[in-house]
């Protein structure tokens, strides 16, 4: 059958470089705020988008909705997970959608693309978390004789405990945004560009407390990054990943991907009865619905519980029940 070819709507056949279109895109991104790393992520998506289907994107009316699935099949017999597959596929997905908005109608036929979903996404997920054991593992505090990465490491590591917060918003914490006596931390740079204003749990503060007086006292300027490279400057992430590997392995711990422990307070909030919507506003989620995913990843660890707590369980359980006291 021979494909459909999505055309502009003039009268004549205009072809649109695929190439020109895609920098309007991204040029149209940068100037709505989008951060470095998302157009370096969107960059090589469409590259790797255009490497495999190469001069059957040469003009934008190339492009039609069955050659996404199989891109996605190719990409699967790469060796890409779930996610890696679908990472690509919104990538594609919201340079099409803006080619059909109206004030661009580069397309005028409606291009779907769909996600691939298969169980393997709930399982990528569960394998970034850290297990109990290995949480406290990396929680216990450094000797005094320890050098500056192992005791950044550990302060980080009880910072995304503690808070949720990315890495990628931790090197970019400055002294000045840090207040103990409140307990509060000001981010000025997160994923959504939004800044935030996030509580410190007491026993963050204290771990905070312990690694300034240790390493940021001397000479430290409110401008001065809180997790900084020996120096002083800011450490860059390949940097900090890789101090922080070390570190992890130092520990006994294998896993080496600080991200995984924003997944893990996740689930330990999710477990510890926190509710969907705070947990969104504490992660910087700009909807919930990535905070609803981890809800449905982590929803069978808490079966018990949800057993134990619920009403008709409690009210037609034969014989007393103890009543539990709620400090609300």
């Amino acid at each position: 059958m021979p494909k459909r070819r999505l055309q502009r709507t003039v009268e004549e056949d205009v072809k649109e470089w695929t190439d020109n279109i895609w920098h309007r895109f991204i040029t149209e991104k940068k100037a709505l705020g989008a951060v470095q790393e998302t157009i370096q992520t969107y960059e090589y998506g469409y590259k790797k988008f255009c490497r495999y289907f190469g001069d059957r994107v040469e003009y934008i009316g190339d492009i039609y909705g069955a050659m996404f699935p199989e891109w996605a099949a190719a990409m699967r017999e790469e060796g890409l997970k779930t996610k890696s597959i679908n990472h690509y596929l919104i990538i594609l997905r919201a340079f099409m959608n803006w080619c059909m908005e109206d004030n661009h109608n580069y397309l005028t036929e409606h291009c779907k693309i769909r996600l691939v979903k298969t169980r393997e996404q709930d399982d990528t997920t569960k394998e970034k978390d850290y297990s109990a054991e290995e949480v406290k593992l990396l929680l216990k505090k450094p000797d005094k004789q320890a050098n500056f990465v192992e005791w950044r490491s550990w302060a980080a590591s009880c910072f995304v405990i503690g808070t949720g917060a990315r890495m990628g918003t931790l090197v970019e914490i400055r002294m000045k945004d840090i207040d103990l006596k409140e307990g509060t931390v000001h981010y000025q740079h997160t994923k959504n560009r939004k800044d935030q204003i996030v509580n410190l749990p007491p026993q963050l503060i204290k771990v905070l407390t312990d690694y300034i007086a240790m390493w940021r006292t001397k000479d430290t300027e409110p401008e001065d990054y809180l997790f900084c490279n020996i120096s002083g400057e800011q450490v860059s992430k390949g940097a900090f990943r890789i101090g922080y590997g070390q570190f992890t392995k130092s520990r006994g711990v294998n896993r080496t991907n600080i991200h995984g422990l924003r997944h893990t307070f996740a689930r330990i909030w999710y477990e510890n009865g926190g509710d969907v919507v705070q947990l969104s506003k504490v992660l910087g989620h700009t909807t919930l619905r990535m905070s609803e995913h981890y809800m449905h990843v982590y929803a069978n660890s808490v079966k018990e519980r949800f057993i134990e707590n619920n009403p008709l369980e409690s009210l037609t359980r034969c014989g007393p029940r103890k009543n539990v006291q709620r400090n609300d």
